[in-house]
């Protein structure tokens, strides 16, 4: 992390101490610390809470921190969703960044790691209109076993067939219930705002979703991560209109999807150029 940067990021969070955590934890990382106590970040009155020897902080400052276009989940300025699907929540800070953004929404999030779902527990489960759920979603119901390296969980594979870890990485069992049936169990028939990043997962989980659900959701916004996503998108083409921004040679890349229906309603409030800048 550059000097510039690093100031930048002192100048956002009034942390030093979330400064000296996100410029170190790489560092901390690649040393084999674990188990530091989580650390806290005061952000708009909600403490929000992060293991600083890990990717938290990054996940923290590129949800929260990030002004306008720069944000890692662009919306439109007209969006006024009611209910939200938050798909691979993390520690929740896209959680809060819906929550503040739209405080009577209806917001259910899932995040399928253990000791990830804690730290999203500690950060958004006293948030009335928040519901968390500790299971990845998916095309099917199983107990899958999925790699982490202890680093980057926000790189967490939850996906059955994943291929065996490195030896660096360790396995955690976790549950995996087919989205449409989550939705049916809920009671959820329409959602307006879809967040969507799950390390490839994003085809399995959506195409299991309630055609109709999928069809009338305003917005889609996330991360796409493998050549699945290339089916996906063809799967949206009808009924949404996407920008992303993809680089040769990776695999992953950032969209936002939206409805062709609301174009009219969301027209003139949102930057159709926020990926390509």
């Amino acid at each position: 992390m550059g000097v510039r940067h690093i100031l930048r990021v002192l100048a956002r969070s009034r942390s030093l101490r979330f400064t000296v955590d996100a410029a170190q934890a790489g560092t901390l990382a690649r040393s084999g610390v674990r188990g530091k106590p989580l650390a806290k970040l005061r952000w708009r009155g909600h403490d929000v809470f992060y293991r600083p020897a890990t990717s938290d902080p990054l996940a923290i400052y590129q949800v929260l921190l990030r002004r306008s276009g720069k944000a890692e989940y662009y919306l439109p300025l007209a969006l006024e969703p009611k209910a939200i699907l938050d798909i691979g929540s993390n520690i929740g800070t896209s959680v809060l960044y819906f929550h503040k953004r739209f405080p009577s929404a209806r917001i259910y999030a899932f995040e399928p790691h253990p000791e990830t779902f804690r730290v999203l527990q500690a950060n958004v489960g006293s948030i009335p209109s928040v519901e968390i759920f500790n299971c990845a979603l998916g095309a099917t119901n199983t107990r899958i076993s999925a790699a982490c390296d202890g680093i980057d969980f926000s790189g967490f594979v939850a996906k059955p067939g994943s291929k065996s870890p490195p030896s660096d990485e360790t396995r955690t069992d976790c549950e995996m219930r087919h989205a449409g049936e989550v939705m049916k169990n809920l009671g959820l028939a329409e959602v307006d705002l879809i967040k969507i990043d799950c390390e490839g997962g994003e085809y399995d989980v959506l195409t299991a979703l309630p055609e109709e659900m999928l069809r009338q959701c305003k917005w889609i916004v996330g991360e796409m991560h493998d050549v699945s996503a290339f089916n996906l998108l063809a799967l949206l083409a009808p009924h949404f209109d996407l920008d992303l921004k993809k680089r040769m040679f990776v695999p992953s890349f950032r969209f936002h999807a939206c409805n062709l229906a609301c174009v009219r309603q969301l027209r003139g409030t949102f930057d159709r150029n926020a990926l390509q800048r």
